[in-house]
């Protein structure tokens, strides 16, 4: 199925927005935790501060977007797909995998603190690069499938109502 052609409503096209932004910070935090794998030292742990602070913010913004899919538009979908699909729960799923990388690596880096050596802050970027491979493929997997299945399956009344819910 070719996304481009399909017209989303206004929340589905929402929720696919706000996709663009957040790769373009998962973008960012990707190339910081590239630069830390090939730096070494101190600029290491320079960088790896600012790593933190951005993925602190980012994880913010993840868990207002992943709100509005698990409260909003995904259980309207199980509604209509039945017991027996499991789109939906591959996406839940999803969330909560990239949701565990970043909070392991906001807690592995809390727990090291200022105190973090080279390779700690190595050891704990790992964890920022999963939850980046992750949230690409969950998204890529959104935009192809999920949003168009979605339009197809979900009532006018539905779409109000998911537009009423983001709104608040």
């Amino acid at each position: 199925m070719d996304d481009s052609s399909i017209v989303l409503c206004r929340p589905l096209q929402q929720l696919k927005d706000e996709h663009v932004a957040l790769r373009a910070e998962m973008d960012l935090f990707y190339e910081m935790a590239e630069e830390i794998e090939y730096e070494s030292g101190s600029a290491v742990i320079g960088l790896f501060g600012k790593l933190y602070e951005h993925i602190s913010i980012f994880n913010n913004k993840l868990k207002a977007h992943s709100r509005r899919e698990d409260d909003g538009l995904f259980p309207m979908m199980a509604r209509h797909l039945g017991d027996n699909d499991r789109t939906i729960n591959t996406m839940e799923f999803e969330h909560e995998k990239a949701e565990q990388h970043l909070y392991d690596f906001l807690t592995e880096a809390g727990k090291a603190g200022s105190s973090i050596n080279e390779n700690e802050a190595l050891a704990i970027t790992v964890y920022a690069v999963q939850a980046y491979t992750t949230l690409t493929q969950h998204f890529a997997k959104e935009e192809k499938v999920l949003f168009p299945l979605a339009e197809n399956i979900l009532s006018i009344v539905e779409k109000e109502e998911l537009e009423r819910l983001f709104q608040v």
